[in-house]
This record gives C-alpha cells, structure tokens and sequence, in this order.
C-alpha cells in the first residue's frame, strides 16, 4: 500500500496535483490521478494542492494503539517542531500528553540531530568530498537517489536523526521497545520502510494524525506539567527543523574548509542539484530541506494559521528556554553506527525520438510549434513534456484542456449552426447572447447587428418575459410573427444554473399555408358536394312526383279499360 493513496471517487481531473507535482510523479489514468511510488519523493505538494481531498496519507496510528494495548513498551522520538505545530512552548505539556495516551518514554528527536550534526563535522574535517549535502530531510534523499544518482557520492553518508535516535534508544532501552517517530513530514514514512534502516523505526505518526487521536480520546492542551525533560549537550540540535538549523548545530571552528549554505523549497533544492550536476559547485556544505521553511512548512502541520514566522519564533524561544543544563540524559553517550550508504533509485524514462513526439502531438492539433500553446494547464510545462509523458503512459493524450475546448466549441458550433431550427439564447435581462445561422436566415439580420440588444428589438412576443418573471418553460407553442410573416412553434427554455433563456423555434409557415390551403380545398369540396346532393334530391323528388302521376293516369285508364272488357263479356253471355 502507498503512502500517498487517492480517493477515486474525488478525483475531478483537474490536474492540480500534477501541476504541483515537482518531478512529476503522478499518472493519469482512465480519467483518475495517481501516484508512480517508483517516482515519488513524497514531499507532499500534491496533498496540500487537491480540491477535492482526493488523497489521504496512509496512517500507523491503529498500529500504534495495537502495540499500546498489548503492553509493548513504546518510545516516542517527538521532533522539536511540535512547537510550532500544536503552538505550545513547554515540552513537558506535549511529553504528558503522549504519556497519558499510553507511550512508554518520550524523548526529542533532536537528541539523535546532535549525533549527526558530529558526524557532519567530522566530513567537515576530513575535506575530502567535493560537496556535502545534508541527508537529514528524507525527500531530498529521494530526490537525489531517483533524479540525481551522480550526485550520490556527494551526498552526506549518514542517516537521518530520526534514524540515528531510533537506534541510540535501542541501544539504550534495549532492542525489543517499539520506537515511534512522531514529525510533520510524510516522506519519514518510507524511510521508515526503508530496508537499509533495518526496521529500527516501527511506525510513523504525523503531527496532523496525533492531533486528530487526540480528539477522538478528548485529550486537550490543558493538562498537568509533567517532569523536566532531560538536557541536551547540543541544544542548538533543536534548530534542525528551520532553514539554517543544521549549519547553527556545527561549531564554527569546523565550517572553515567549506562554505555553508541552507536550501529550503523543492524547486530551489532542484536549481541547486542542476547546478552541482553541471560541475558549476563545489566546496559547498548544504543543508537542503524539501519544504519551503524547512520542517515548519511540513505538509502534516495543521496549524498555520497564524504564518511561518510566528511558528519559527516559537521554536526560537523553546530552544532558549531550555538551553540550561538540566541534566544530561545518558542516551547521549551511546554509541551507534550512523553511517549510511545510498543507492541508485532512478527509474528507465523513455525519451522518444523527434518523429514520435511529433506524431502524439499532431493527434492533439499540434500540427506545427505555433500550435504548441505550453500553457501547462495539462500540468506538464511544454506540450512536449506532455507529449513524452504519454509516451512513458504516464499522462493521457486528451488531457490538453485547449485542444479539447476548441474541439468541444467545433462540435458544438457544428451542431447549433448546422440544425434546422432557430436557436436563441438570453441572458436574464433578455438580451441576445447567441444567435445561430438558422435564426440569421429566418429572421434576415446579421449575427453582429443584434448580438447584445434586447429580444424584443427582434421578436416581439410576450412569452420570453412571462418565462422571465415566472422562471417556467413554455414548450411547443404557435405563434405568428407578423412583421417577418412566419408562423413558428416555439419553446422558451428556462435554465436556471446558467440563468439564461434558450429559444428554440421551429419556421412551420410553409406547413400551415399548405395546412390552410387544403382546409380551403376541403370546405370548398364539401360545399360542391352538398350542392350536388341538394340537386340530385330536387331531382328525385321531381321524377317522383312525375311518376305518381303518370301512375295514377295509368291507373284509371287501366282500370277504365278492365271495366269495358268486363262489361263486353257480360253483354255476349
């Protein structure tokens, strides 16, 4: 499991981390950022940049309280930045507090800082590296190891103070105790995984994740002093979280052979990397700290409320308070191997060739350099970098958000300027925001003359106020525009999100004239038919009454004739 882990289900693809991301160390993957732990030097910008809070640092506090409950004796080696970061200046409130949530024996990691800053002077002495960086800050090890390896045999042979107390209270309190590191830093968890350090430290708590345990065990501030912590030798080794704080832990009788310089911030650790590698220095001790303001800017410090400043003063003061020699702890007396040999970290990146890089980038309407915008909204500098992250799989090739926006525009473009219907759109005051080719034509203005004027200076038709006033759509209704002689069916569309109004008319003069034409047709057809049943009934009622007649003469003379027959047969009998 990585130190680093992202939520997926926050990830946004914005592409903040990546822009933060110092070496970029991030991938992004089927629309989901996340860490390359092969890459990474854990300095955490990432965390302190997400919006969405998509990322989380992995935590040991539940291992932690599992060595608490079993019984195991568990030592607590606290960072003097604590100081800053819970804003208190008594160490004895901080170790009463970590006693109370169930640690053996609290001590300052500073105690182990003294131990490397003699191993410093003793390099010091000895003149025999061309420079001596500073291995106390874990992610400038990374950084170096991953990025610089050539410049690994200028890098200070020696562990870390978290590393070098972890192994003096071992020593000490015996090899079975259970040693937490207590700092503001996330990149002292790997190191604390770190196989070369042969598991000295078990587990890693940031002040951030000691802050929110209290919390939940309702552990406050207000709480009784417990007893004087012990005194140190090199009071000065407190000073190790600030930018300079480890050159102030050497005598000055030792810093002659070379000059001291103090480094904070990533990007300026990187510059001066650059500039050892080119050859351009030499005969520097530099103390390098990854974070701006060294370990007062750790990512795991919650409390910055009131500005780095007013943390560092804080800590200033701490160490004057207790530069009186109280007492010497033993632990200062042990001795420990504190020597440390670095390796090569860096990772196989494929550079492709000029004709690879211009074919990614061509997919993207990168045809030609002035295409090339680097406006690193990607979160790559150049689309070159980019181009040669998609490459290595570490970025996606549609993660350049101007080319995708101008696509998006042309498609949209295409589909509003290629429909066959009018399309309108209205800001809340009705004035025209868009107009497409459709309405231009069927209206017979110009986009430019009536872009701006209020919707009635074009159509005059009281439904875009109504839909105004009352924020309800009005779908599917005819109306006739006397003035351009059309008939429309049209919906006004409320969109409340963009407070705007959308007008989609559909021109149906020609269906309704044809629709009147055969209304004119078919009345004028119904009244021929009826004139033709008002004659043909005339007509039958004339032959009718022509035939009751003829019928009724045929009647008496048929009848007349029946009776003289009758009358000759009666005669001749």
């Amino acid at each position: 499991m990585g130190i680093i882990q992202f939520k997926e289900a926050n990830c946004k693809n914005c592409y903040k981390c990546i822009r933060s991301c110092p070496i970029k160390a991030i991938a992004f993957k089927n629309e989901q950022a996340e860490i390359i732990e092969d890459e990474c030097i854990l300095c955490g910008q990432c965390l302190l940049v997400c919006p969405q809070n998509a990322k989380r640092v992995r935590s040991d506090v539940e291992k932690v309280k599992k060595y608490i409950a079993k019984k195991e004796k568990v030592y607590a080696s606290l960072a003097p930045s604590f100081t800053s970061a819970f804003q208190i200046s008594d160490s004895r409130i901080m170790f009463s507090i970590l006693k109370q949530m169930g640690f053996t024996h609290v001590e300052e990691t500073a105690i182990g800082a003294a131990k490397v800053s003699k191993e410093y002077e003793k390099l010091l002495r000895e003149e025999g590296m061309k420079n001596i960086i500073t291995t106390a800050c874990p992610t400038t090890v990374f950084l170096i190891q991953k990025y610089y390896p050539e410049l690994i045999d200028q890098m200070a042979p020696v562990v870390s103070p978290m590393i070098a107390h972890a192994k003096m209270m071992r020593a000490v309190y015996g090899a079975r105790i259970k040693v937490v590191f207590i700092g503001p830093c996330i990149s002292k968890k790997a190191e604390c995984n770190d196989l070369q350090n042969d598991g000295v430290v078990d587990a890693v708590i940031t002040f951030e994740e000691l802050e929110e345990w209290m919390k939940n065990e309702n552990i406050t501030f207000d709480i009784d002093q417990g007893e004087e912590p012990k005194g140190m030798r090199n009071v000065m080794a407190r000073f190790y979280p600030i930018p300079g704080g480890i050159i102030r832990s050497i005598s000055r009788d030792e810093r002659k052979s070379y000059k001291c310089v103090s480094v904070d911030g990533i990007d300026r650790c990187i510059e001066v990397l650059n500039s050892i590698k080119q050859g351009e220095v030499s005969n520097y001790f530099i103390e390098m700290h990854a974070c701006a303001g060294g370990c007062l800017g750790g990512p795991c410090i919650k409390s910055k409320k009131d500005g780095f400043l007013s943390a560092r003063d804080r800590l200033i003061d701490y160490v004057k308070k207790n530069a009186k020699d109280i007492g010497m702890s033993m632990i200062e007396d042990v001795n420990v191997k504190l020597s440390k040999k670095f390796i090569d970290r860096s990772q196989n990146y494929q550079i492709p060739d000029e004709k690879t890089i211009r074919e990614i980038l061509s997919k993207i309407g990168k045809v030609n350099k002035e295409k090339e915008l680097n406006c690193g909204a990607c979160g790559y500098s150049t689309c070159r970098e980019k181009a040669i992250a998609v490459y290595n799989n570490k970025a996606e090739l549609h993660m350049c958000l101007p080319y995708m926006r101008e696509r998006a525009e042309s498609i949209s473009n295409i589909i509003i300027n290629s429909t066959p219907n009018a399309i309108l759109a209205l800001n809340e005051s009705l004035c025209i925001q868009e107009f497409n080719l459709t309405a231009q034509k069927l209206f017979t203005v110009e986009k430019e003359d009536i872009l701006g004027k209020y919707i009635y200076e074009v159509l005059d038709c009281p439904d875009f106020e109504r839909v105004q006033e009352t924020g309800q759509s009005i779908l599917n209704k005819k109306y006739h525009y006397e003035q351009y002689g059309l008939i429309v069916e049209q919906s006004i569309i409320y969109v409340k999100e963009q407070q705007l109004i959308i007008a989609l008319i559909k021109d149906i003069t020609k269906e309704e004239k044809q629709h009147q034409q055969m209304n004119k047709v078919r009345s004028e057809t119904v009244d021929i038919a009826q004139k033709v049943i008002e004659k043909q009934m005339r007509v039958a009622q004339e032959i009718a009454s022509l035939l009751g007649e003829t019928t009724a003469e045929t009647k008496i003379a048929l009848t007349k004739l029946k009776n003289s027959i009758l009358s000759d047969i009666g005669d001749n009998k």
